[in-house]
């Protein structure tokens, strides 16, 4: 079994996945605004999954998605990490805030340490995301983290979208 690393930013503590994540997971998932560009809305049984799923993902990949950590508070406020699900063409740099926890710049803070993660410990030199052409935040944030465009693909949803790279030492210093 492997060992989730926990991490650290100024305002957040990025930790592993945990059974008692799940309210935190079905909140979210019942957000439909929210939620909608990640599967959802689900029902809190699916939301469930969703927890087992990054859980088990840091155990098959080496890596995977943390929850979020408000330091000011110790509320959980949402996830980040990077996941490679099985038949996608690449891995991605995700995230997702409980709607109390958005514009506070959590997403982007987030991404940050899982950048410096995917670099110092797993040797990458980038990190690929990717959103749905109407997730202008999701674009701002890929942007605000040095990202640019280099393909466009068909998912195995049938949805296209615009894969970002973003180079990791560009994501540290920013």
């Amino acid at each position: 079994m492997i060992a989730i690393p926990t991490l650290e930013t100024e305002r957040l503590v990025l930790r592993a996945p945990a059974s008692e994540d799940a309210d935190l997971y079905a909140e979210f998932f019942a957000d439909a605004e929210g939620s909608g560009n990640y599967g959802g809305p689900l029902r809190p049984d699916l939301a469930w999954r969703v927890l087992a799923q990054d859980f088990g993902h840091w155990h098959l990949k080496g890596f995977g998605k943390w929850v979020l950590v408000e330091k000011s508070t110790d509320r959980t406020v949402g996830g980040c990490g990077i996941v490679h699900p099985e038949g996608w063409p690449s891995h991605e740099l995700t995230w997702w805030l409980l709607r109390a926890a958005r514009g506070k710049g959590y997403a982007t803070e987030a991404s940050r340490a899982a950048i410096a993660f995917a670099h110092n410990r797993l040797g990458w030199s980038m990190v690929e995301t990717h959103m749905r052409d109407a997730n202008a935040p999701a674009r701002a944030i890929a942007e605000r983290l040095g990202g640019r465009i280099v393909r466009r693909e068909v998912f195995p949803d049938g949805v296209p979208r615009d894969i970002f790279e973003i180079p990791c030492q560009m994501a540290e210093a920013q």
